[in-house]
């Protein structure tokens, strides 16, 4: 039996090792001819424990996992984590290091050949918008004013007036294509030109690894990470991802076991061996960004209270000064905030103030 058929069988809930003593309702040929023929109440048994272990692959919380290939020993396969260093050095070891971790995703939009390409099928729809506005007053000043108030005769026409290079039908659908690229193009050079810049420590942890141990290619590959005013990231933009860059700072200066075991898993321990590269896991780095905002919404929004509790114990609360000091720099506090840690615009910052 190949192990295709064996993975089959697991997902059926069927598969037997070789040293079960399960009975089986089919049995092989020599147990049939020598064995004698199951007793009723035996074979009742074995179907109700057959329709039994039947219902656990189905009943499985890897259930989803309907490949034979992932379905081993009723669970899944280990994931496969992929490690920098076992890659030959040079472009197979490079692509693997960027697409390892999204802060170094960093590539070239190529935004002057953008810039190129755009002026030159700009060009090229100018000159044929001039051909077909000279088609128009050709046709106005020889008074053939049927062929521009309708297609129909336009279409019709025998022969073409003289220095017409093409009719005008054929001039719109060529015009129509070269239009529809050029919006595409440009449509797709607006896109690019939003994504965002990489940050100083991505771009120097970038081109640190690419020039380590004599660089990872020659030097005219490596030209492009030298480029970086036409360089961008795709790594997720977040609200506050200056505080990810903080966190991320701390733990590179006070590396030690303790906050490798809380900010790393598995995985991202297992993408490389060496100690040049340290790669943390960004959901419990978020989960922990996320935790500090908490903590100082609820500090701005408990701190005032509980001083003006205190004043309002003193009898002070209407005439000391103190209190609009406090009600003045918590204002100013979650303002602050607020427009340090999220993108809200100008209005929404001062409504949620005024709130």
């Amino acid at each position: 039996m190949t192990a295709t058929c064996d993975a089959s069988q697991l997902e059926k809930g069927l598969q037997k090792s070789p040293s079960s003593s399960w009975p089986s309702d089919e049995g092989t040929a020599t147990s049939q001819d020598n064995d004698p023929p199951p007793k009723k109440g035996l074979k009742i048994l074995h179907n109700l424990k057959s329709k039994i272990f039947g219902l656990i692959p189905k009943l499985s919380p890897w259930n989803h996992a309907k490949g034979p290939q992932l379905y081993v020993h009723g669970r899944l396969k280990p994931t496969f984590v992929r490690k920098v260093e076992d890659y030959p050095k040079g472009f197979p070891q490079l692509s693997n290091f960027l697409d390892s971790d999204d802060a170094f995703m960093v590539y070239r939009r190529f935004g002057s050949v953008f810039s190129r390409l755009l002026l030159t099928k700009q060009d090229e729809i100018r000159r044929m918008e001039s051909t077909l506005l000279a088609m128009d007053r050709t046709d106005q000043r020889n008074g053939d004013f049927e062929y521009l108030k309708t297609t129909v005769e336009d279409e019709r026409r025998d022969t073409l007036p003289t220095g017409w290079p093409q009719g005008r039908r054929e001039l719109l659908v060529n015009l129509e294509k070269k239009t529809m690229e050029y919006a595409d193009l440009l449509l797709k050079a607006r896109e690019l030109k939003a994504i965002d810049k990489p940050s100083s420590r991505d771009y120097r942890s970038v081109l640190h690894f690419m020039e380590a141990d004599g660089g990872q290619l020659y030097e005219a590959e490596m030209d492009f990470i030298y480029d970086k005013e036409d360089l961008v990231t795709l790594r997720p933009g977040r609200d506050h991802g200056w505080l990810d860059v903080l966190v991320e700072r701390f733990l590179l200066y006070f590396r030690c076991r303790p906050l490798m075991f809380l900010f790393c898993s598995e995985e991202s321990r297992s993408k490389s061996s060496t100690e040049e590269l340290h790669y943390y896991d960004r959901n419990l780095i978020s989960g922990f960004v996320t935790l500090l905002i908490t903590l100082g919404v609820l500090a701005l929004l408990v701190v005032p209270i509980w001083l003006l509790y205190k004043l309002s114990i003193a009898g002070t609360i209407t005439t000391s000064p103190e209190t609009i000091g406090v009600i003045l720099i918590f204002t100013l506090a979650f303002f602050v905030g607020v427009k340090a840690v999220t993108t809200a615009k100008r209005h929404e910052i001062v409504a949620a103030s005024a709130a």
